[in-house]
């Protein structure tokens, strides 16, 4: 896996990093290391419409999961992080098995933020307000309306682990056919 800190990078230094990496490898595993500042999101998020583009993925799907990085990753850093602490995103993305692109992202953050929550507490606002959409959907809490509200419907799978930063990991995943 590559990993690369941005956080000392200005965007076009980042950005053709991180491009490096993508047309270097077939596969692409790498670790983005990137201050809680909404600067270096955009950045990551060019990264993933970069990606989607190399794979020639479908358009509607390439800004759906483009929507979905950016959510994640601004999460991290509005609710999980402080200020100018490290986070992290780890993308891994490849043709699977079945012919398929398949895309995971994960994002870490330390934690430290004012509406920091766990693994565990995420889970069970997730299984929360899916119950809540069975009924009727709601407006959700700080953390969690356009996480749930957008991901859970988009991605095969949305899950909360123990971050490598230690606090909190969410992570989503995506096949998608690709367009011959």
């Amino acid at each position: 896996m590559h990993i690369i800190d941005i956080s000392h990078l200005d965007s076009e230094q980042a950005r053709a990093e991180l491009q490096s990496i993508a047309d270097s490898n077939k596969n692409i595993a790498c670790q983005i290391d990137f201050w809680a500042d909404h600067t270096q999101s955009k950045i990551i998020r060019d990264f993933v419409g970069y990606i989607f583009d190399k794979y020639n993925i479908d358009t509607v799907w390439r800004g759906r999961f483009v929507l979905i990085t950016d959510e994640l990753v601004n999460n991290a850093i509005e609710h999980g992080s402080t200020a100018w602490d490290l986070d992290s995103c780890i993308i891994r993305a490849h043709e699977n098995e079945n012919k398929d692109f398949s895309i995971t992202l994960e994002v870490h953050d330390t934690g430290k933020g004012k509406d920091s929550k766990d693994a565990t507490h995420m889970e069970e606002i997730k299984n929360q307000k899916l119950e809540e959409h069975n009924a009727q959907w709601v407006h959700m809490e700080k953390r969690g309306r356009g996480l749930f509200y957008i991901t859970e419907r988009l991605v095969d799978r949305l899950s909360f682990d123990e971050s490598i930063k230690g606090w909190l990991a969410v992570r989503v995943e995506k096949n998608i056919p690709m367009t011959k």
